[in-house]
């Protein structure tokens, strides 16, 4: 309310002054002169408000409105096809890399794969061993054929003492059971190929089962628990969605005309959203390509221990800072616009002073001076000033 009573003060103030100005020129131009008796009229001083220039940073940049993104997070999928036996977690609980347990498929059916797979396994053993006995027995018979098929050939060509007939028979003998001692170690290279195979079945079962059971891969928050216990997910469906609040990535998009003047690791960028300060942030990323359907390009920055209610999925207004450096500057109501450019009022013993100025930045209602005339402390008008004219006589009524 002081403030309003404040602005209509001032304004019936500078309406008088403005009054008392038209009609004091009024007078000199309608009368031709004033009579020889009359006292000398005392002249108008017009009502001011001045502020001094200061030293200040300005800065150049764009606003545009973003969105809070997780920075780590996680779909999870069965790994196993199957139904869902069980779902150990519900949406909000924390869980912990490694070690929560987050559902189960199929653990009756694997269980009885791997104890299938062991018995094959077992049995795979079982005929490597049946088949070293057999070569054990083949080689004792082949030895004594060997023997006794040499020992015929020495009586036959010596003082034929045996027939051409029983030693071809020996012979025949000898060469059977070299077959079969052929055979028996075919046979047991064979079953101790079955046996690795089968430790491999029984290896790849017993992954199954382990991962039939699924353990959260990340440490966070369970944000969605997608299905329940008894359905079917196809492949890669996901069961529960977690999400690591300790980092958050705030994303914006930027004209493409901005592109070559935001740098990731230099550009400064100023995150404001409700009732949460958040601490000013240096660009991480920015998008390689210009989308050419919007022509626009991602920003992004990572935020480390975010404070608690900067979450996923929150609106953001992202300040970019496109330049920033020192200069002098006035308040931006102190400038008044005249045909060739604006002007500031200065104050030199009672009477204004116009002085043209070029402006530059404007930051929080203060527009920067470039190459400024005028020396930091100066003071200049910033209220009264359109019913100003260079060398009109005023009265400073408030200085800030």
């Amino acid at each position: 309310m002081s403030r309003k009573r404040n602005v209509v003060l001032w304004m019936v103030v500078l309406l008088l002054a403005a009054v008392a100005m038209i009609g004091y020129k009024l007078r000199g131009r309608f009368l031709s002169a004033p009579p020889a008796e009359a006292e000398p009229a005392s002249e108008t001083r017009l009502p001011v408000a001045v502020t001094s220039i200061r030293a200040m940073r300005f800065e150049e940049g764009v606003s545009v409105s973003g969105n809070v993104l997780s920075k780590r997070f996680a779909k999870i999928s069965a790994r196993i096809p199957g139904t869902l036996d069980a779902i150990y977690v519900d949406e909000g609980d924390w869980v912990e890399a490694g070690k929560t347990q987050l559902f189960q498929t199929d653990r009756l059916k694997l269980d009885k794969a791997v104890e299938i797979a062991r018995q094959e396994r077992s049995v795979a053993e079982c005929a490597v061993r049946v088949n070293q006995a057999n070569l054990e027995s083949i080689q004792a018979d082949y030895d004594k054929a060997r023997i006794d098929y040499e020992r015929y050939q020495r009586l036959f060509e010596s003082d034929r003492a045996v027939t051409q007939d029983a030693v071809e028979m020996q012979r025949s003998r000898f060469l059977q059971l070299e077959a079969h001692r052929k055979l028996a170690k075919v046979q047991i290279e064979l079953s101790e190929k079955q046996q690795e195979q089968a430790k491999s079945n029984l290896a790849i079962a017993e992954k199954d089962l382990r991962d039939s059971l699924v353990y959260a891969p990340i440490t966070g928050l369970v944000t969605k628990r997608f299905m329940e216990p008894g359905e079917m997910p196809g492949n890669g469906d996901p069961v529960v969605e977690l999400v690591d609040p300790s980092a958050v990535e705030l994303s914006a998009f930027l004209p493409e005309e901005y592109y070559a003047r935001v740098r990731p690791g230099e550009t400064i960028l100023r995150v404001r959203i409700e009732g949460i300060d958040v601490p000013e942030q240096v660009l991480s990323y920015r998008s390689p390509t210009v989308s050419p359907d919007l022509r626009t390009f991602e920003i992004k920055c990572v935020i480390e221990q975010p404070p608690q209610a900067l979450v996923a999925g929150r609106i953001i207004q992202v300040d970019v800072v496109l330049a920033s450096h020192e200069g002098l500057g006035t308040p931006v109501d102190a400038l008044k616009q005249m045909r060739d450019g604006p002007v500031l009022f200065t104050i030199h013993g009672g009477r204004a002073r116009m002085i043209q100025v070029q402006p530059g930045l404007q930051t929080d209602g203060w527009i920067e001076l470039v190459d400024s005339p005028l020396p930091e402390g100066t003071p200049v008008v910033t209220m009264g000033q359109d019913f100003l004219e260079d060398g009109a006589a005023v009265r400073i009524v408030e200085e800030a």
